[in-house]
């Protein structure tokens, strides 16, 4: 993982509104279940970084690392990169133009992924793996699917998430924080990491 800056120098974005558009997309997820994220300066403790991949392809990808032992089936996710492909063509807000991506739509996309989400089908969700530029907010079966994981807004520590908490952390600007209690840390374009 790199830092953003190439991104954000080839599509002429400034970084003021990268973060503006990140902060957006964490607060969609945040909006919708019982999970919160908080923003760090240091991607060594982050638990979603959000980068530029080293060796672009396709659009952008989120690289999720799970705990090795859960209970049954259930696996807490230790730390997320969402990676964003350098190469690819950016843009803030939709214009009929889907060869050039929206980053809003892309960061909510792939920060679902880093919270747990899995793509539901082609099309009519967020999570969906089209981008068609159909809406730029969470669908029903998205905001579903966070609350299946999470529970519904107002959760307490007595009525616990049902699975364990997901962190979510971006590199330098941004943090993020596990679900319920205190937050998860974020932090945005990690230096360090490796997409």
């Amino acid at each position: 993982m790199q830092a953003l800056d190439g991104l954000l120098t080839r599509s002429a974005i400034p970084a003021a509104v990268l973060e503006r558009e990140a902060e957006a997309a964490f607060a969609m997820w945040q909006a919708s279940a019982n999970i919160r994220f908080n923003r760090i300066d240091d991607p060594a403790v982050a638990q979603i970084l959000i980068g530029a991949q080293t060796q672009p392809r396709d659009v952008a990808f989120a690289d999720v690392s799970y705990e090795p032992n859960g209970p049954g089936d259930v696996r807490t996710i230790r730390r997320s990169l969402v990676c964003l492909n350098p190469e690819k063509p950016w843009k803030v807000g939709f214009g009929g133009d889907v060869s050039v991506y929206d980053l809003r739509y892309a960061l909510a996309h792939e920060i679902g992924h880093a919270i747990g989400l899995d793509h539901p089908g082609p099309s009519g969700q967020l999570m969906s793996f089209r981008y068609d530029e159909q809406f730029r907010e969470l669908q029903p079966g998205d905001i579903a699917g966070a609350v299946m994981l999470y529970g519904p807004i107002g959760r307490t520590a007595a009525n616990p998430p049902l699975l364990p908490s997901v962190a979510a952390d971006l590199v330098a600007p941004h943090a993020a924080a596990h679900c319920g209690a205190e937050p998860r840390r974020t932090a945005l374009t990690p230096r360090d990491s490796a997409c």
